[in-house]
């Protein structure tokens, strides 16, 4: 994609052989100014930069968005709680307390939270798996065709043509998990490829490989030095791929075992299990390949160790369907049941929660009350079908003007009405949590004027979809 300078921002450009910017600006009028953030509040934003004898005002109702380098703190404790609220934003925490009221979270990027429970959509707790690689944050690491045929932008690896981006994750242990946001325009045509022994070949002589074979169908196909090519299972059907242009994709491995699971936007897709699995040491390649179209982009990469708990069973998918074959319609969930809580063996304990202390939540059970490591517990359901329709139990935050959509470098974002910056904190307001002091350094995206129709299509042409 070739980027238009405009005359004024011909300097900016030039800033070349010092150290690189840690900011750009990208304006409504698609030009964009590289520097070093100084200040940022409701109306305006200031830059500095060598070419310029001082820092420089600029309205943040002319600014698009705003990035720069950030940081991944640690979370504590030994989970990471995750809140999704009513209007998509997810935030990510040690999870310590929950009540009819609200629920509350320890961060390391604004301190204690309280979220107004009408407000949180979805309460999901993980543990804290050992993390081996979590990204991308640039293309440094990466091992690139020649000539390349991804690049990277604002926090996600994309495809400009057919061809392939890889990367070696190190050493890995024989139960894992990858994960990583799969986002794309028109019908993808993609291969991710996992357990790979060369990160320089297209096709590696060991390893698995996912295949999307168009808008709904997927196949796994095993490639091993010694037994050849092998297909595991036949060509299964992915609903969501119709309705969306973006999921998340786990695959979860046990390559002792042979096992491995698809999940997709967390909800079981498909289980298979190699009948000759490779017993030598895990090798860590990943690959992301564009078969043949370039609107593809891989974002909130995660490689992790998975503890083989086996939560639920894979749905009729269809496998074996042929293109135009008619796939199976996806049964209707049952109802949740507020009252009972699902742990993370799949479990369910029906109890009512009083309340949480040194990472133990406390349960009024009908045989007494037990305490459970939060770690322990998998989600919360917080409402019911019918809940979702009562406005009094379950509503959508209020859009304020000055609103900003601040994004943390795993590709979760938050909304709220930024009023002011100082000491390295951004502060502001928003309905479902209140004030707030958010870290600077927690976010790598700030979008402004989120409200205004009209910038929709500069929005989506500055972040390469047009």
């Amino acid at each position: 994609m070739k980027t238009m300078l405009y005359p004024s921002l011909l300097l900016a450009a030039l800033t070349g052989a010092g150290a690189a910017p840690q900011t750009e600006v990208q304006c409504i009028d698609g030009s964009r100014l590289k520097g070093n953030l100084v200040e940022i509040g409701p109306d305006t934003a200031r830059l500095e930069a060598d070419f310029l004898a001082s820092p420089v005002p600029l309205k943040t109702e002319k600014i698009l968005e705003i990035s720069m380098a950030a940081k991944r703190g640690d979370f504590k404790g030994d989970h990471v709680a995750t809140v999704t609220l009513s209007n998509g934003d997810t935030l990510r925490g040690e999870l310590t307390g929950v009540s009819d009221k609200e629920i509350s979270l320890s961060t390391w990027y604004a301190g204690d939270m309280k979220f107004r429970r009408e407000m949180v959509d979805r309460l999901e707790i993980e543990d804290r798996p050992e993390l081996f690689f979590s990204g991308p944050e640039s293309i440094d690491g990466w091992t690139l065709d020649d000539p390349p045929s991804w690049n990277y932008e604002q926090g996600a690896l994309r495809a400009t043509g057919p061809g392939s981006v890889s990367r070696d994750v190190g050493k890995l242990p024989a139960k894992l998990r990858y994960a990583f946001d799969l986002a794309w325009r028109a019908s993808p045509r993609f291969r991710f490829i996992f357990l790979s022994d060369d990160v320089q070949a297209g096709e590696p002589a060991n390893c698995y490989m996912l295949d999307f074979t168009n808008s709904r169908f997927l196949q796994l196909t095993k490639r091993s030095s010694r037994t050849g090519v092998t297909q595991i299972g036949g060509f299964i059907n992915i609903p969501e791929m119709q309705t969306k242009e973006k999921i998340r994709i786990e695959v979860l491995v046990d390559r002792k075992a042979g096992f491995i699971r698809l999940l997709v936007n967390g909800n079981v897709a498909q289980d298979w299990n190699d009948p000759d699995p490779e017993q030598g040491a895990s090798s860590g390649g990943i690959h992301f390949n564009s078969r043949e179209s370039a609107n593809i982009r891989i974002s909130r990469v995660e490689v992790t160790s998975w503890d083989g708990v086996v939560e639920g069973h894979a749905p009729d998918n269809g496998e074996g369907l042929m293109e135009d074959d008619e796939p199976p319609q996806p049964k209707e969930e049952p109802e949740p049941d507020p009252a009972r809580i699902r742990l993370r063996n799949n479990d369910e304990v029906a109890g009512e929660m009083l309340g949480i202390e040194s990472g133990k939540v406390k349960l009024k059970t009908r045989f007494g009350e037990v305490l459970l490591p939060v770690s322990r517990l998998r989600n919360f359901t917080l409402h019911t079908k019918d809940n979702r329709k009562n406005p009094d139990l379950y509503q959508i935050p209020k859009r304020y003007l000055g609103d900003v959509r601040a994004w943390f470098p795993d590709g979760t974002c938050v909304t709220f009405r930024l009023e002011s910056s100082a000491e390295g904190r951004l502060k502001g307001y928003a309905q479902p949590f209140g004030d707030v002091a958010f870290d600077g350094n927690a976010f790598n995206r700030i979008e402004f004027n989120l409200y205004d129709p009209e910038l929709e299509e500069a929005r989506l042409s500055f972040q390469g979809w047009k």
